[in-house]
């Protein structure tokens, strides 16, 4: 969930509606270049064919980041890890459905879990 809508809905309780427009830097943030990145295809070893659309996780300096192949050209892949919903403003029209308190767990993760647990 981006921030800005986690912080649209703090202190909602269930069977209020909210509407709600969100900035980029509310949202999925600014388009970063520098996010934007050519590799060898063999750094994507194991992956079978690489395609456009294609998506592949990496591990950065600010943790886990999806990567989507955006061109391929010869031995060589272009990679954007920019969110796809990043530089738009997004409209939300929500009603709260439920409200419940964190488990231990999840507040120790930093984030909710689903029905059934926890699933990384």
């Amino acid at each position: 969930m981006s921030p800005g809508l986690e912080k649209a809905l703090e202190g909602k309780a269930q069977g209020n509606r909210i509407e709600v427009s969100l900035v980029p830097e509310e949202g999925y943030g600014t388009r970063n270049e520098a996010l934007v990145q050519r590799v060898p295809k063999r750094s994507l070893q194991g992956a079978g064919e690489i395609r456009k659309g294609m998506q592949f996780q990496a591990q950065t300096d600010e943790g886990m980041r999806l990567f989507t192949v955006t061109t391929v050209v010869g031995d060589m892949v272009t990679l954007d890890g920019n969110h796809p919903l990043a530089d738009q403003t997004l409209h939300f029209d929500v009603e709260v459905v439920e409200v419940r308190d964190a488990t231990a767990e999840e507040l120790e993760h930093g984030h909710v879990h689903g029905a059934g647990g926890h699933h990384h």
